[in-house]
C-alpha cells in the first residue's frame, strides 16, 4: 500500500456526531430496542433512537472506548451516537481506526471526563480505498468472531 491509497480526514467529514436523548419516554421492560449509556447496556426500549450502523462515542463518564452496533438502538444523553459517511468509509472499518485512538487525551471536563463535538471533529483519521477498507474488515472481523467464539467457550468451561 502506498500514502497515495490512503487520505486524511477530518473526523467531522466522515460522520455527523448525534446527541442521546432521555430514555424516560421509551423505556419498556418488554421491549427488544437496547438502550446505552457509557457504562453499556442500560435497559429496552420500545422504538429506536437510531436504526443504521453506528460508532457509539462516550460523552460524560466513560469516554475511553467507543463501542459499534449494527442493530437498531437508543442512547442517553451522555453517550453520542453516529451517522456515518459511507461515501468516504465502511462503518466498520472506521470503527476499528476510532477504537485506536484514546479519548481520555481528549478529555475536556473538569470533574466528569467529558468529550465535545467540536473537539472530536478536528480528529484526523487516514482512509484508504473502499478496497483496503474491505480486506482490513474481513481479517480484523474474523478475529472478533475468533476471540467471541473463544470468549463463550470459556464461560462455558467456566459454568
Amino acid at each position: 500500500m502506498t500514502n497515495a491509497e490512503w487520505k486524511e480526514y477530518k473526523l467531522g467529514e466522515l460522520l455527523t456526531i448525534k446527541y442521546g436523548k432521555n430514555q424516560k419516554a421509551v423505556e419498556d421492560p418488554n421491549g427488544s430496542i437496547p438502550i446505552y449509556g457509557t457504562g453499556g447496556l442500560m435497559g429496552f426500549a420500545s422504538h429506536p433512537l437510531y436504526d443504521k450502523p453506528s460508532i457509539l462515542i462516550g460523552r460524560k463518564g466513560s469516554i475511553e472506548k467507543v463501542r459499534f452496533v449494527d442493530h437498531p438502538f437508543w442512547t442517553v444523553d451522555t453517550l453520542f451516537y453516529s451517522e456515518i459517511n459511507k461515501e468516504i468509509v465502511l462503518p466498520k472499518f472506521l470503527y476499528y481506526c476510532m477504537s485506536l485512538t484514546n479519548f481520555s487525551n481528549y478529555n475536556e471536563g473538569t470533574t466528569i471526563p467529558s468529550l465535545r463535538t467540536e473537539t472530536l471533529n478536528r480528529l484526523i483519521y487516514r482512509i484508504p480505498s473502499f478496497k483496503i477498507q474491505e480486506k482490513i474488515v474481513q481479517i480484523l472481523s474474523s478475529l472478533d468472531d475468533k476471540i467471541e467464539l473463544n470468549n463463550a467457550i470459556n464461560r462455558n468451561l467456566a459454568a
